[in-house]
């Protein structure tokens, strides 16, 4: 490359105080030379593995080792072309620390919806709503018009069916409201419709009602909620004997069918004591978490109030998991990060409703502080160390 260092050799360079960019420029143009790489502007950027970003004697001996630009060192270009980078931890990390993972039985809940998400199942439940009312509008047209059939031709059949086909038209408008249709029906019509046509019928089909079988009811309740509102007061006793001993997939839609007083009485009776027991039964065993009857109860949570909730948590659970998280850590002397873990899964594992409540923080955050006391003095000896 005689050529290249004659070139950078009768470079122009003025020795001046303010020449320092005239001796950068030539100092880059004097590397790249022995680099044999083009003299551009792009010198300090260049890709990682580039033999610009070394000294021309280390260089020039990669060059003789058959050393190939933008590929690691190794027998087959395996090594690493990026620099490291630095990752600050606390002051007691040290060289190589990576945040471990620990298997504590605890992992696995789901993250929190993001507000958009939330907003979305909003509108869909919205939706669905909307659609369960046209369903509504079209079963009740269906079945007046096969009670007329049938040879009922009293004057509030008539006022009711002529009504159901008029309040066609709150489903017409661009922007159908949810309860619309149901509020542009007669007082007079909807009680002769529930009252004379449909709580007959659903009275017999909820004697019928084979939980097991099929666990639902959207045949024979769910398409006349628009109409109802809920389930008929003269049914609870015989729909509650049929689901109280039932799991959470044959109880939890029936919190949308029963009124809010009933449903309350109902969770009262068959829920809270389910969820009491749990609990009792509970066996917490740091610093792996093999009983999941705490996960079963947290399912359940949605279907009573909160405070009910927190009040079995104070009786039945805290306690026990602050004595257990306690004797672990006096015991065992596991490390800071292996409790603190141990902590925020317990935490990842209840719900967000419960989560807001003062009374469940403070709990979880005593807990964090006891592992905080237990392992204070240990950090304290390895900061000074």
């Amino acid at each position: 490359h005689a050529g290249r260092f004659q070139a950078a050799a009768t470079f122009p360079v003025w020795s001046s105080p303010g020449n320092v960019g005239g001796m950068a420029l030539l100092k880059r143009s004097f590397t790249a030379a022995l680099l044999d790489e083009d003299d551009d502007s792009s010198y300090p950027f260049k890709m990682p593995g580039s033999l610009a970003r070394t000294t021309a004697p280390v260089a020039k001996m990669m060059r003789l080792w058959n050393y190939k630009q933008g590929s690691g060192l190794g027998a087959h270009g395996q090594g690493i072309i990026a620099p490291i980078k630095a990752i600050r931890h606390c002051s007691t990390a040290g060289i190589g620390h990576s945040e471990k993972t620990y298997k504590n039985g605890l992992q696995g809940a789901p993250a929190p919806s993001p507000p958009a998400q939330d907003e979305w199942h909003e509108s869909a439940a919205v939706s669905r709503a909307l659609r369960l009312e046209r369903e509504c509008y079209e079963r009740t047209l269906a079945l007046l018009r096969d009670v007329k059939l049938q040879g009922d031709d009293s004057v509030e059949t008539a006022e009711a069916l002529a009504a159901i086909v008029e309040s066609e038209e709150a489903f017409r408008g661009k922007k159908c409201a949810l309860g619309a249709w149901r509020a542009a029906l007669p007082s007079r019509a909807v009680q002769h419709i529930v009252e004379r046509v449909l709580k007959p019928r659903i009275a017999v089909k909820a004697r019928e009602w084979e939980p097991l079988w099929s666990p639902g009811c959207d045949h024979w309740l769910r398409p006349w909620i628009p109409l109802i509102g809920h389930l008929p007061e003269s049914l609870y006793g015989t729909v509650e004997s049929k689901i109280s001993g039932g799991s959470l997939d044959i109880i939890s839609p029936w919190k949308d069918y029963f009124g809010p007083t009933h449903w309350e009485i109902f969770s009262r009776r068959h829920i809270l004591p389910k969820l009491t027991r749990w609990l009792q039964q509970l066996k917490i065993t740091p610093p792996k978490q093999r009983d999941t009857k705490f996960r079963e109860v947290m399912s359940w949570t949605p279907l009573v109030r909160t405070e009910d909730v927190v009040s079995i948590l104070e009786q039945e659970f805290f306690g026990k998991w602050e004595s257990a998280l306690r004797h672990w850590l006096q015991s065992a002397r596991p490390s800071s990060g292996e409790a603190a873990a141990w902590c925020a899964g317990w935490k990842n594992l209840f719900t967000p409703e419960l989560l807001h409540d003062e009374r469940v923080l403070a709990w979880l955050e005593s807990g964090v502080a006891m592992v905080d006391r237990e392992t204070e003095d240990l950090n304290r000896l390895v900061c000074h160390s």
